[in-house]
């Protein structure tokens, strides 16, 4: 009898011996009658003996067909486990992660959902890289980026993760003296830009009226920080984040610039490559990350 085993004969032969018949085991297998009978017929070939006494009725094991049946559930058996195995290995998150984040965000958001996944994925390594810049994500070898603003263009996978109602506001000192009637206003008005391009354009509503303000920064930095310092100090009018700038509004030190007209809220998106989305750790973080910011007022 030849040394390597044919697995699927093996299965096919279990397979009539546990439901008791040919017709059965197709039935079972979703194969064809006439496969499971070869297979079984193959293996009694090269066995040299009979492992099956036939009727028209069922089928009943021989001596040799018993014996080989034993060794036949105890292989597949360790075969359904290692395939097991080989799936949970897939599954479960390990490895390392690329990810980029704004500061701001990482601070507040990530922070928190980022110890709790290390925590509980022991085998995962995460490098995080927290800049404003928009990196590439292929071309940098990143798994994730989370970003504040439009739609991501179509060249990579993108996932809404929420949005963040954002102010216009300046030191109330600084209000009083800027008297800001109209978005028009702020283009004579001192800015502090939080994480825009030199020369920025904001925004604003109010009802269904709209404008677009081309405005100059006195200030302009990354670090959501520090602009609302700049803005306390009245140093100038700063957009931010309204749960940055909530606990100086509620104390009156901050105060809503041009009444009545507010900026758009930025929504925040996970970026990932396709060849990334398969990724159990990622997929694991991303997870984490959405069942925190549900649990936290944005």
């Amino acid at each position: 009898m030849s040394q390597d085993l044919d697995l699927n004969a093996l299965a096919r032969f279990a397979a009539v011996v546990e439901h008791g018949g040919f017709s059965s085991a197709a039935r079972a297998l979703g194969q064809p009658r006439q496969s499971i009978h070869r297979s079984v017929a193959a293996l009694e070939a090269e066995a040299g003996v009979r492992l099956l006494e036939r009727t028209t009725r069922s089928v009943r094991l021989t001596a040799a067909g018993r014996r080989l049946h034993e060794h036949a559930s105890s292989i597949l058996r360790a075969a359904r486990e290692a395939r097991t195995s080989l799936v949970e290995a897939r599954a479960t998150p390990r490895g390392r992660l690329r990810l980029t984040a704004p500061h701001l965000f990482a601070e507040v958001f990530l922070a928190p959902a980022l110890l709790e996944f290390l925590a509980r994925w022991p085998d995962v390594q995460v490098d995080a890289d927290l800049t404003l810049s928009r990196r590439d994500l292929v071309r940098e070898d990143y798994d994730l980026a989370i970003r504040m603003g439009g739609q991501p263009d179509s060249g990579v996978t993108s996932t809404r993760l929420g949005e963040f109602e954002m102010v216009l506001c300046t030191s109330a000192r600084l209000a009083r003296s800027l008297r800001l009637p109209s978005p028009e206003a702020l283009l004579h008005a001192p800015i502090v830009a939080y994480g825009a391009f030199p020369s920025p354009v904001w925004e604003l509503s109010r009802g269904s009226d709209s404008a677009r303000v081309p405005v100059r920064p006195r200030l302009r930095v990354d670090s959501a920080r520090i602009a609302l310092d700049a803005a306390l100090a009245g140093l100038g009018v700063a957009m931010l984040p309204r749960f940055l700038a909530e606990p100086g509004l509620a104390r009156r030190s901050l105060v809503e610039a041009v009444r009545g007209w507010r900026p758009a809220s930025r929504t925040t998106w996970a970026l990932y490559s396709g060849k990334a989305g398969g990724n159990p750790a990622l997929r694991e973080l991303l997870t984490t990350l959405r069942r925190h910011l549900a649990g936290r007022k944005s």
